[in-house]
C-alpha cells in the first residue's frame, strides 16, 4: 500500500528530473530592454521605428560558422509589485541562457541591420553579467531581490 501511494504522490513533471520530489531548476532567462538615446521603448508597437519580431534574429554561430537561431519573444510590459512596475517590452529567451556556458560564449542580436554581440555570464538561476559589444550592460531595475527581475538588462541604440 504504501509503495501504491508513494507512487501515485510522486509522479514526474520534466524527462531530466528523477521524480516529483526532485529540486525544481529553473530556467535561466535573459531579457533585454532595448531603449533608443531618448529613453524611448523600440519594442513597443505603438513606437514610431519600433523593432518587431520578424526584423530581429538571435543566433549564434559554431566553428564553422553555421548559424544556429535562438529562440526569444517579446513580452509586454507587467507590474511586479504595487510599487515595481516594468514599463518596457522586453526581449526575452530562456533557450540562449541555456546555451551560455561561460562569457567566451558569443551570441548575436541583429536589430534590422544592426548586428550587435552578445557574451553572457550565468549561474544555476540567472544571467549575471551581459556585456553587449564588450561592454556591460546596464541592469533595467538594478537592486531588486528576483531572478527574473535581476535578469533584465538595457541596451540604448
Amino acid at each position: 500500500m504504501v509503495i501504491f501511494i508513494a507512487n501515485l504522490g510522486c509522479k514526474k513533471i520534466t524527462d531530466d528530473a528523477l521524480c516529483a520530489c526532485s529540486p525544481i531548476s529553473y530556467d535561466t532567462t535573459l531579457g533585454l530592454v532595448i531603449k533608443n538615446s531618448a529613453a524611448v521603448d523600440l519594442l513597443n508597437p505603438k513606437t514610431a521605428g519600433y523593432f518587431n519580431k520578424s526584423q530581429i534574429q538571435l543566433y549564434s554561430k559554431d566553428a564553422n560558422n553555421v548559424i544556429t537561431q535562438i529562440s526569444f519573444d517579446i513580452r509586454q510590459p507587467f507590474t511586479y509589485t504595487d510599487n515595481l512596475k516594468m514599463d518596457y517590452y522586453q526581449l526575452f529567451s530562456n533557450e540562449i541562457g541555456l546555451r551560455a556556458k561561460s562569457i567566451e560564449n558569443t551570441f548575436y542580436l541583429k536589430l534590422g541591420e544592426k548586428l550587435y554581440e552578445l557574451n553572457l555570464k550565468v549561474n544555476d538561476r540567472a544571467v549575471e553579467k551581459l556585456l553587449i559589444d564588450k561592454v556591460d550592460a546596464p541592469k533595467e531595475i538594478p537592486n531588486i531581490n528576483s531572478q527574473y527581475l535581476n535578469s533584465i538588462y538595457t541596451l540604448k541604440i
